[in-house]
């Protein structure tokens, strides 16, 4: 997998972690959440956090494997590994609330990625720190269809290398997150739309997203063109859109209304 690990972008890594007064012999993660703040992070991301749960199959974990889960920041959410797995890293300092980022423990495979957002891939000679001087990484932005990067899932093991086949899997992972991660954002947005929608205003979408009129829109509901405006002002205001227009696209985007 060295097609992977850039080497001149490892050389400006090191180049900051030296400037910023990183010390190579760290072997404990330098930054860390306070117990208020990790509370407020886990708040956060509990949708992402549930679906990193639920997108790891359970034979995945039994080996060497290490799976790691972290904000959009670098903050460590969440981990799954099997148990002497995880006494590893917990002895070295790993556990909720604990940042990547190169200020925190030098150059590794999230920060890399967080830096380039894409694929990383580092061994353990190219770690800035003592820290990671046992570990095996790739790290992957987790990014929605939209293009919006949601966190980072990073595939570690210690004392071993990683094996070619995991490139495969933490892409697919990443893919399985992100999907999951969007379909729960639109359930969640979909139910509060639907309950502050009345049936009177439904129509009016399903209706004005087939091309209706106003003036059709009042004849087929049988209520005057007053109130259908008044309604779709409504509707605007309750999806927090900026137009009718936008109204009915996110209404269609999120499977409110079905165009047959």
């Amino acid at each position: 997998m060295d097609f992977l690990w850039p080497q001149g972008e490892l050389l400006s890594s090191y180049k900051r972690c030296n400037i910023i007064g990183v010390d190579p012999s760290t072997t404990v993660p330098l930054i860390m959440l306070n117990p208020k703040e990790l509370e407020i992070k886990i708040y956060e991301n509990k949708k992402l956090i549930d679906t990193f749960y639920q997108s790891i199959e359970e034979e995945w974990i039994i080996g060497e494997y290490l799976f790691l889960l972290t904000d959009v920041e670098g903050y460590l959410l969440e981990v799954k590994c099997s148990t002497k797995e995880e006494r590893c890293i917990k002895d070295s300092g790993f556990k909720p609330g604990v940042s990547f980022k190169e200020e925190s423990c030098g150059t590794n495979a999230i920060s890399m990625a967080m830096r380039l957002k894409r694929l990383v891939y580092i061994r353990p000679q190219e770690h800035y720190c003592n820290i990671f001087k046992r570990w095996y990484c790739i790290a992957s932005p987790i990014t929605t269809k939209d293009g919006e990067i949601i966190g980072y899932i990073d595939i570690s093991t210690i004392d071993k290398k990683i094996a070619n086949e995991i490139v495969m899997v933490i892409k697919l992972l990443g893919e399985k997150i992100a999907n999951e991660y969007e379909k729960r954002v639109r359930e969640e947005e979909l139910n509060k739309i639907k309950i502050k929608l009345n049936d009177k205003q439904m129509k009016i979408l399903t209706l004005e997203a087939k091309g209706y009129k106003e003036l059709a829109i009042a004849e087929a509901l049988r209520i005057e063109v007053v109130t259908v405006k008044y309604h779709k002002r409504k509707i605007v205001e309750k999806l927090e859109a900026k137009n009718i227009q936008e109204a009915v696209a996110k209404a269609i985007k999120l499977g409110l209304i079905e165009m047959n």
